[in-house]
């Protein structure tokens, strides 16, 4: 199991792309299943010890979600929190080495019919004074419905990656970055 955890880590981390974000969509053979993958970074004027304590706080940054407390302890390996008020999606923290990674794991969920996982590796990375933050997201989507699944035509819609990627680049991260360097 932990060398599958390892992999998967590595994978995501190698695969990560050259731009500041950037959405995949990939199938399974089996034509039901789907992989949505999105890398974003930003570069951050504050060491990495600096950028953690905001970091960990995901609430801080990651504003438009619930984030509710379920399980566990505030920023330690396993903590579990909501994403989205009255609705079964859950985060935990996984993996953390301070000042260096936090790994998230999507928690097995069912949304309309939709079956989903997945792992957010985010990583601090030091170069002089700036602390360069990437984020990567591996969701895996299956559907059993015969009919063609609505959640994977909406992803694939360029304006769905757009919204997507103005969450995660221009407001989440960006506001990291505020909340950083306004220190």
């Amino acid at each position: 199991m932990k060398s599958i955890y390892l992999a998967t880590v590595a994978t995501l981390l190698l695969t990560a792309s050259a731009t500041r974000a950037s959405e995949t969509i990939t199938a399974e053979p089996d034509g039901s299943t789907y992989h949505f993958v999105s890398h974003y970074s930003i570069e951050i004027d504050a060491s990495p010890a600096d950028v953690w304590p905001q970091l960990i706080d995901v609430g801080s940054w990651m504003y438009e979600f619930e984030l509710a407390l379920e399980s566990g302890t505030p920023g330690e390996e396993g903590e579990v929190r909501r994403l989205y008020s009255g609705q079964g999606f859950f985060i935990q923290i996984t993996k953390l080495i301070p000042n260096e990674l936090l790994v998230f794991a999507n928690l097995p969920s069912n949304f309309n019919g939709e079956h989903s996982t997945g792992t957010a590796v985010i990583t601090l990375g030091e170069a002089g004074d700036i602390t360069t933050v990437r984020l990567t997201m591996s969701r895996r989507f299956s559907w059993d419905g015969a009919e063609p699944n609505p959640h994977r035509a909406t992803r694939e819609s360029a304006e769905f990656q757009e919204n997507t990627r103005a969450m995660w680049q221009d407001r989440f991260l960006n506001r990291l970055k505020s909340l950083v360097e306004e220190q």
